[in-house]
C-alpha cells in the first residue's frame, strides 16, 4: 500500500525555518528566547525607494506568528493591525498560515506587502490591499 502523503505529513520542523530563513533572509538575525518562544529579526525593503523597515517575527509554538515593525514607526492610525501593534497579514480563517508553513516562504512577503500598501495608504489614505472581515483575533 501506498503511504498517504498529506499535511500531517509534511508538518515543518524548526530547523527547517531556521533553514529556509538563513538562505532567503540572510540578515535576520535568529534569537531563541526558550523552548516555545523564538523570533528573528531583520530589515525589509518594499520598493528600491522604499525606506528600510526593522521588523521582528515572533514564532511561538503552536501559536500564529507575530510581526512587529520596530523602525521606522508605523503611525497609529495604520490600519491591519491588531491591537498589540503587531501586522495583520491575512485572515486567519482561511487557515493561510499553519504550522505547515515556511515563514521564509509565507510571513515575509505578506510583510513586505503590508509594507508595500501602508507606504500607498500613507499617500492617498485608501488602503490598496487585500481586505478580510476583521474581528478580535489577539492570539488565534
Amino acid at each position: 500500500m501506498f503511504k498517504k502523503l498529506d499535511k500531517l505529513s509534511k508538518k515543518v520542523p524548526w530547523s527547517k525555518q531556521l533553514f529556509s530563513m538563513k538562505n532567503r533572509f540572510p540578515n535576520f538575525e535568529f534569537h531563541s528566547v526558550n523552548t516555545t518562544n523564538k523570533h528573528f529579526i531583520g530589515e525589509l525593503q518594499p520598493t528600491k525607494d522604499s525606506p528600510k523597515y526593522r521588523v521582528k517575527i515572533l514564532y511561538r509554538t503552536n501559536k500564529k506568528p507575530k510581526v512587529y515593525v520596530l523602525e521606522p514607526e508605523i503611525l497609529d492610525s495604520a490600519p491591519h493591525r491588531y491591537s498589540d501593534n503587531s501586522l495583520c497579514l491575512y485572515y486567519p480563517d482561511d487557515l493561510s498560515f499553519d504550522q505547515y508553513s515556511v515563514i521564509a516562504d509565507t510571513i515575509i512577503p505578506w510583510t513586505i506587502e503590508w509594507l508595500y500598501f501602508y507606504e500607498i495608504w500613507l499617500e492617498d489614505n485608501v488602503w490598496w490591499g487585500k481586505e478580510a472581515p476583521h474581528y478580535i483575533y489577539e492570539d488565534k
